[in-house]
């Protein structure tokens, strides 16, 4: 077993071969090795497993942003607000609709550099290029400071080990290890409405299948909606904390049953609701859909030959429902049997 004393001494060299030179865990291996004198496998092995273990207690990017324009500069610590990143960027003169892409050019009208002192930190600054605006590196950043907490040791590994090749791949990954996180999925059905506005001072209310027309237009709304934001909508339900802890994610979406188009979210759970936690689950989802979901998906149009198409998840009839899958498909078996179509 590795002395204390040891594995600091093994962890900071490592942690300046990786910040200086972006390395990969398989070339940290061979380096530390080497700098060190081990010729011994199985021990190099046991020691840097000691090590990877003791770094790995960390996820911290500690990232900033170099930002010069002419021969005005300024350091951002990330991520940041739209709205603080404006205040900083306007003591230079600049705005937050300025290009600021992440480049190191000299001669650029406005230079952005990614700083870090942080091992996964430079592996992170890696995965942009000048193709990303500034923005866009700090909500990646909040996303995967918002990540479940389960996945970052994993996620953390993965990006030392260099299996991401830009900020997409990286995103998508998150996704995949959170679905894994939520071993039970719940999801809960509601109907959806329409309203078409013809520009002319007319509105009307439009058939199901009307909206199927749109089923991809309404899911990239819903979508879109929901990236905007850098929080998953689970972090918003505050109406019980033991609900709130099973819950891995929640994303709202749509789905084609028998012909009609519905409005539903699927959760992702580390264990069942009970069925007192799902009751407050449905008013919770009732909420926001009564409110306009997201920053306000009603308001939200979608361009058609006949004028802009609303998209509500909510309405004041009588015949409005939240079902889980059980009750709706003894719904479903009800319209059947009553030979009510749509």
């Amino acid at each position: 077993m590795v002395e204390d004393k040891r594995k600091l001494e093994l962890y900071e060299k490592a942690l300046d071969w990786i910040t200086e030179n972006s390395t990969s865990r398989a070339d940290l291996y061979d380096t530390l090795s080497e700098a060190l004198g081990m010729s011994d496998d199985e021990i190099i092995k046991a020691q840097f497993s000691t090590l990877t273990d003791f770094m790995d207690n960390e996820f911290d990017l500690q990232i900033s942003a170099f930002v010069q324009s002419g021969g005005n500069c300024l350091v951002i610590p990330l991520p940041t607000n739209r709205y603080n990143l404006g205040t900083k960027l306007g003591s230079i003169g600049l705005g937050v609709n300025d290009p600021l892409l992440i480049t190191d050019d000299s001669d650029a009208p406005v230079r952005v550099k990614l700083m870090t002192e942080n091992s996964t930190g430079c592996h992170f600054i890696k995965l942009f290029d000048k193709n990303d605006n500034l923005m866009d590196v700090s909500n990646m950043i909040q996303r995967v400071m918002n990540s479940v907490e389960e996945i970052r040791p994993e996620l953390r590994r993965r990006l030392v080990d260099g299996k991401y090749h830009n900020s997409e791949e990286l995103l998508d990954d998150m996704a995949e290890l959170t679905s894994q996180v939520g071993e039970y999925k719940k999801t809960f059905y509601f109907p959806l409405t329409g309203t078409l506005d013809d520009g002319f001072g007319s509105t009307d209310t439009v058939s199901n299948r009307y909206l199927r027309n749109f089923k991809s237009e309404i899911a990239e709304l819903i979508e879109k909606e929901q990236s905007n934001d850098l929080n998953n909508m689970k972090d918003y339900f505050d109406e019980d904390e033991n609900a709130r802890q099973k819950m891995v994610s929640a994303k709202w979406g749509i789905e084609e049953i028998n012909q009609t188009l519905y409005g539903k979210v699927d959760f992702r759970l580390r264990v069942p609701f009970t069925a007192e936690e799902q009751e407050k689950v449905r008013d919770w989802i009732e909420g926001q859909n009564s409110d306009g979901f997201g920053e306000g998906l009603e308001q939200r149009e979608i361009e058609t030959e006949d004028g802009d198409l609303f998209v509500s998840m909510w309405n004041f009839g009588d015949d409005y429902f939240i079902y889980d899958e059980e009750e709706m498909a003894a719904h479903l078996a009800g319209q059947s049997l009553g030979g009510i179509s749509q």
